[in-house]
């Protein structure tokens, strides 16, 4: 019987400090636990009111190709550096809307947990913004673990 606390962590990056933060939490605990880390970031709709501009579809096409193209090399880096501390790790770029892709990654790759990052916003800002965290916890198959940059 394998006794393994968790196999497989899901830690969702979208490159703020709480993002590092839960990242730099998930490597120590996999590194004790002899986890596989598996970093995602979601790419979400760009144009959720209306369609690209007549005329800027190229511009637009051109920005997005970019933009995947930084991410890629960025979730590498992280993930190299992982790797270079000896530990099991890979990356996953999603497309949708990021609660929704970070709950269907957990549910495909039947992660043990979810480690990410929350700014921890409330109120009106909260309401406005809506919480990827707060959505994960709630339709999340497995626990999860929310991590705040400490002020």
């Amino acid at each position: 019987m394998d006794t393994k606390l968790f196999h497989r962590i899901v830690v969702p990056a979208d490159f703020s400090s709480c993002s590092e933060e839960a990242w730099a939490l998930a490597q120590r605990v996999a590194e004790s636990l002899g986890s596989e880390l598996v970093l995602v970031h979601v790419f979400a709709a760009l144009h959720p009111y209306g369609d690209v501009p007549l005329g800027h579809a190229d511009a637009t096409g051109q920005a997005i190709e970019s933009a995947r193209k930084w991410v890629s090399e960025e979730l590498e880096k992280m993930v190299a550096g992982a790797r270079a501390r000896g530990l099991k790790a890979r990356t996953v770029l999603r497309n949708g809307v990021p609660h929704q892709e970070i709950v269907q990654l957990a549910a495909d790759e039947r992660a043990d947990i979810v480690i990410m990052g929350t700014h921890g916003r409330s109120g009106l800002s909260r309401v406005l913004l809506g919480s990827v965290a707060e959505r994960v916890i709630h339709f999340a198959p497995c626990p999860v673990l929310t991590v705040r940059k400490p002020d």
